[in-house]
């Protein structure tokens, strides 16, 4: 019986679109990115076919066998290669439509590109999976430096299941086509740059059961019509530009395990259908701007493990059924406007491991049912309105490594019982209202790396056994009540890089034990009560940034070793009892920004060495006894803002180089005696918004120059010995707030220009030698609160356009040499509690009557011998 070629093209491997079956020749696999197929060492691409056994025959001879089987033989070779054909009949679309993605995104500059654009069968291109037809089923190119487009002929591979693009530099639109890909089941274009909204075709991808388009810049709304896709399992749009509301569809996903929107903008409410997503696992949509409340449906999702809606503005209580997702490992709420009580159902979460309920708007007491959570290792409740005190059934959670209570108000004490918790590596407690003295039971927290006990109300000693807690790197109880001495257990805190005591009754030395902290960072010991010298160890304290020691009754010198501390950014030891000189030491500290040394005795000349601290921003001598001029060298402090001198000793000139420090925003040499003239080249200084000269020997004229110092809020030239006119290029000082020049030598008139200034409040001329009459400009002075022009020799009669400086509080032109009537229109400035107008002055008329009440300005009122004029 012969074979006919009917039989045999029915039994040909991939005739039609069917894959090969058991029965047949091996399927041929991708040659995927661990490497490719050959035919070394491999089997060669071919078509396999299976003859059907013949029936037996009996009687026939043996040579008609023979003769059947060699045309059986002929018939098969001659359909060999038509067959061939067939199998591979839709692969010239598959290779085109690869071609045009290598066209499309630059596949001549891809990592790996192995036999593409050959003639080799497109298993052999580097990426490319086909079945036996010959049809790609498999695109595999991720981390592969593709840069373009994704082509609409995308769709053209219809037997694709598996398409891959996941970090590389895609951008552009994802194809509608894509809704082409029918047996599509992983589609996955995480982290390129495609910039358009979701295709709603992908919702036509029946099979698709992931869908991972996470970190890309897709915008736009969720199509709804993913809702569609009864196989998903994986769906991760995180980290895009989406927006607009989530759709209820989505709760048609009845196969999804894992659905993480987050990091978008996706606004409304939560849909409540999501409750309906029996399979889920993982959902994470924090980092959006959904709003509403938290549905109770979300309590069905009996499989869930993580709840992550962090960062949103939900509002509204948290549900009480959250409580029976028993399987829930994580509850992350944080940072939103969710109020009321948090639920004691929470109690019930015998898995949780993570809750995270800080940054909102939660009222009452923490519920003692928290205390059951067994599991738990992350208690996050900071930045809420909670009160009452802290659950004593906290000690029981014995799992706790982490416990953030602060920025509440939370009062009593603290529990003893919380040092039970061996596990713990972070205990917040700051900004309550925490009262009582410390455990002594905290220094058995030994794994604690972060004790945070400040601004609370808590008082008496510092436990000796918190020096005990050996891995601590981080101790603050700044701003409490606590007292009596700082432990000197405290030096053994090996591994300490933070020490916060600041703000506390804390009295007695510096353990000179706290040199032993080599790892110490931070020293923060301010305004407390402590005496005594500053030990000469410090010097050791090699890590040290910052040493703040300000506001005590510390002696004795500055000790010299403060210049090893080469890493120092900021030292503050202002306002204590420490004499002597300033170490010139301190010229080495090449980091520091900030030295503030005020408020002390030290005395002798300021170190040129400091002028070699480049990087200084702040410095702070004033109100010392330093003698001596001003070095030259701060000339080169580039990056210095504030510069304060004051109150000392200090002689000679202004260095005219302090004009090249032009990111100074604060000039403070009041009360020294400095002589000579003002340097012109301070009008360089175009940061500038104090200048305070006041109290010193300076002669000379007011620079014209200051005037293009056009950020300046404060000029204070007041008791020196400055002669000439007022500049009129004051006036173009449109920032400036105060302006005092009195007593000095000032003549010549007062500039119609500075009635431009209409920032300023307060105006201070008085006790110079100036002359004319006061210009009718300044009535534009509209936020004038202080005005003061007397003891001068100014002539003719009070403008009558005063009366428009409506803010007026003080008014003083006595002893001058006004005449004419007072105008009457001044007894309608309402604010006016002040105004002197005798001495030498003489003026007519009568005195407005609304001044009469003014019982403290009659003493002055009477040496016009002037009636109140009469009410009209």
């Amino acid at each position: 019986m012969a074979v006919g070629p009917g039989e045999v093209g029915r039994e040909l491997v991939g005739h039609g679109h069917q894959d090969v079956g058991p029965a047949h020749a091996q399927t041929l696999t991708a040659a995927g990115p661990g490497g490719e197929r050959g035919s070394a060492g491999g089997r060669s691409r071919m078509c396999t076919f299976r003859l059907h056994r013949p029936p037996r025959m009996i009687g026939i001879p043996l040579v008609s066998i023979a003769t059947r089987a060699i045309a059986v033989a002929v018939l098969l070779a001659s359909l060999t290669a038509p067959s061939t054909a067939l199998a591979q009949a839709d692969e010239p679309v598959d290779r085109e439509a690869l071609m045009e993605l290598f066209a499309a995104a630059d596949g001549d500059a891809w990592g790996r590109s192995n036999n593409w654009g050959s003639g080799l069968p497109l298993d052999r291109w580097y990426g490319v999976g086909t079945d036996s037809t010959g049809r790609v089923v498999s695109l595999v190119l991720p981390s592969n430096g593709l840069f373009g487009t994704i082509p609409d002929s995308i769709g053209d591979l219809t037997s694709l299941r598996h398409l891959d693009l996941a970090d590389n530099d895609l951008y552009g639109e994802i194809p509608a086509e894509i809704g082409d890909l029918g047996n599509l089941t992983h589609l996955n274009l995480r982290s390129n740059r495609l910039d358009r909204p979701i295709p709603p075709e992908i919702g036509e991808l029946a099979g698709l059961e992931v869908l991972d388009l996470k970190h890309n810049l897709l915008f736009g709304a969720i199509p709804a019509e993913i809702g569609s896709l009864g196989r998903l399992r994986i769906l991760d749009l995180r980290g895009n530009g989406l927006s607009r509301q989530l759709p209820d569809t989505l709760g048609g996903l009845s196969s999804l395990t894992r659905l993480v929107l987050s990091g978008n903008r996706l606004s409304g409410g939560i849909p409540p259908e999501l409750g309906s997503l029996d399979s889920l696992v993982w959902l994470d949509m924090s980092r959006n701007q959904l709003s509403g409340e938290i549905p109770p449906e979300m309590g069905d999702l009996a499989g869930l493990t993580w709840l992550d809606l962090s960062i949103n503005s939900l509002s509204g209580p948290i549900p009480a059924e959250l409580g029976q997702l028993s399987r829930l490992q994580t509850l992350s709420l944080w940072l939103n406007g969710l109020t009321g009580e948090i639920p004691p159902e929470l109690g019930d979460l015998s898995s949780l491991e993570d809750l995270s309920l800080g940054l909102n708007d939660l009222s009452g007491e923490i519920p003692p049912e928290l205390g059951d959570l067994a599991a738990l290792e992350r208690l996050r409740l900071g930045h809420n309105q909670l009160s009452g005190p802290i659950p004593d059934e906290f000690g029981e959670l014995r799992a706790l490594q982490y416990l953030w209570l602060d920025h509440n108000q939370l009062s009593g004490p603290i529990p003893a019982e919380l040092g039970r918790l061996r596990s713990l590596r972070d205990l917040w407690l700051n900004g309550n209202r925490l009262s009582g003295p410390i455990p002594t039971e905290i220094g058995d927290l030994r794994p604690l790396r972060t004790l945070q006990l400040q601004d609370n109300r808590l008082s008496g000693a510092i436990p000796a056994s918190l020096g005990g807690l050996d891995l601590l790197e981080q101790l603050r109880l700044d701003r409490n009540e606590l007292s009596g001495e700082i432990p000197p257990t405290l030096g053994r805190l090996s591994r300490l890089e933070n020490l916060d005591l600041a703000g506390n009754w804390l009295h007695g030395s510096i353990p000179i034990h706290l040199a032993n902290l080599a790892d110490l960072q931070r020293l923060n010991l301010n305004n407390n009560e402590l005496s005594g010298s500053i030990p000469d160890g410090i010097g050791r304290l090699r890590k040290l940034t910052e040493l703040d020691l300000h506001n005590n009754s510390l002696s004795g010198a500055i000790p010299a070793g403060i210049g090893s501390l080469a890493e120092l950014r900021s030292l503050r030891l202002q306002n204590n009892y420490l004499s002597g000189a300033i170490p010139d030491a301190v010229g080495g500290l090449e980091d520091l920004r900030v030295l503030d040394l005020r408020g002390n005795r030290l005395s002798g000349s300021i170190p040129d060495s400091i002028g070699g601290l480049t990087n200084l921003v702040q410095l702070r001598l004033g109100e010392n006894l330093l003698s001596g001029e001003i070095p030259e060298s701060l000339a080169g402090l580039a990056n210095l803002e504030w510069l304060d001198l004051s109150r000392n000793s200090l002689s000679g000139p202004i260095p005219p180089g302090l004009g090249d420090l032009t990111g100074l925003e604060a000039l403070y040499f009041s009360f020294n005696f400095l002589d000579g003239e003002i340097p012109p080249e301070l009008g360089k200084l175009s940061n500038l918004k104090i200048l305070r000269l006041r109290w010193n020997e300076l002669s000379g004229e007011i620079p014209a120059e200051l005037g293009d110092l056009a950020s300046l809020k404060q000029l204070n030239l007041w008791h020196n010995s400055l002669t000439g006119p007022i500049p009129a290029e004051l006036g173009r000082l449109t920032s400036l707030t105060r302006l005092d020049l009195d007593d000095n030598e000032l003549s010549g008139e007062i500039p119609a220009e500075l009635g431009d200034l209409a920032l300023v409040t307060e105006l201070w001329l008085r006790r110079n030698d100036l002359t004319g009459t006061i210009p009718a400009e300044l009535g534009g002075m509209t936020g004038l609160r202080r005005l003061y022009l007397d003891g001068n020799r100014l002539t003719g009669g009070i403008p009558v356009r005063l009366a428009n400086l409506a803010s007026i509080e003080r008014l003083w032109l006595q002893d001058n040499e006004l005449s004419g009537e007072i105008p009457f229109e001044l007894g309608r400035l309402a604010e006016l509690e002040q105004i002197f107008l005798g001495g030498t002055n003489s003026l007519s008329g009568c005195i407005p009557a609304e001044w009469e009440s003014l019982d403290i300005l009659a003493d002055d009122l009477d040496t016009l011998d002037l009636e109140f004029c009469t009410a009209s």
